[in-house]
Order: C-alpha cells, then sequence, then structure tokens
C-alpha cells in the first residue's frame, strides 16, 4: 500500500507541476494577448488617423485641381483680353497723342526707359538734367509735324 501512496503522491506531484507550467504558459499568454491587443489597437488609431489624412488630401487635391482649372481660364480670359487690347493699340496707334512719327515716339520711349533706368539703379544719381533735356512730349509741348 505504501507503494500505492508513494505512486499516487509522484502522480499528484506531477500533477502539480503540470498545472504549474499550464498556469505559467496561460500566464504568459494572457500577457502576449494583452500585448497584442494594445498592438491592436494603436494601429487601427493610426490606420484611422491616416484615414483622415488621406481624406483631407484627397479633399485638398480637389480644391487645387479646380483652383487649377479656374486659373487656367482666368489665363485665357486675361490672353484674351490682352489680345483684344494689344490689336485695338496697333489698330489705333496713329490716334494715339504721343505719337508724332515712328521714328520720334520710339526715340522719346527709349530716352524715358532710359532715365526711369537711371533713377531705379542709381537712386543719388540726379536725373533731373537730364530730364530736363529729355522731357516726355506731352511736358515737352511739340507739335505734330
Amino acid at each position: 500500500m505504501e507503494a500505492d501512496l508513494k505512486e499516487s503522491d509522484s502522480n499528484l506531484l506531477n500533477l502539480t507541476k503540470q498545472l504549474d507550467n499550464a498556469n505559467a504558459a496561460q500566464k504568459v499568454t494572457a500577457e502576449a494577448l494583452e500585448t497584442t491587443n494594445k498592438e491592436k489597437r494603436r494601429l487601427l488609431e493610426e490606420a484611422k488617423s491616416r484615414d483622415e489624412e488621406i481624406s483631407i488630401m484627397r479633399k485638398d487635391l480637389e480644391l487645387s485641381e479646380n483652383g487649377r482649372k479656374e486659373a487656367e481660364a482666368g489665363k485665357r480670359k486675361v490672353e484674351a483680353k490682352l489680345a483684344n487690347a494689344e490689336a485695338d493699340f496697333v489698330a489705333n496707334f496713329h490716334n494715339t497723342e504721343a505719337y508724332t512719327n515712328f521714328s520720334d515716339y520710339f526715340a522719346r520711349v527709349g530716352q524715358q526707359v532710359v532715365l526711369t533706368e537711371l533713377r531705379n539703379d542709381h537712386p543719388d544719381f540726379d536725373v533731373k538734367s537730364l530730364e530736363a533735356r529729355f522731357p516726355p512730349r506731352d511736358v515737352e509741348g511739340e507739335e505734330d509735324s
């Protein structure tokens, strides 16, 4: 009977060890599951945040596409107005007050451009004497030839 008791104790000790091992394994598994769930929640939050960013970027892209289309339409309108204005200026150039003849007109334009450039590039330089020698046509009071 004593042998049966020793065997029974041995079996009990074995079962206790197995139970302890199972408890330890369950504890490790529970900790791993908790860590995994935390990581899963973090990744879900990150995915949600990225999804919101993507949604905002899509809206921004759509707005910029609309803005680009509007800008292109505006550019075409301005170019058309500019073409009309240029054509009108060329058609009515001979009627402009500053025009006496072709060479005089461009000489005066060139003089005024040079004086403006001097004023802008060399603010310390006194251009008044040059302006007195080469006034714009309407100041000069020339008569049409």
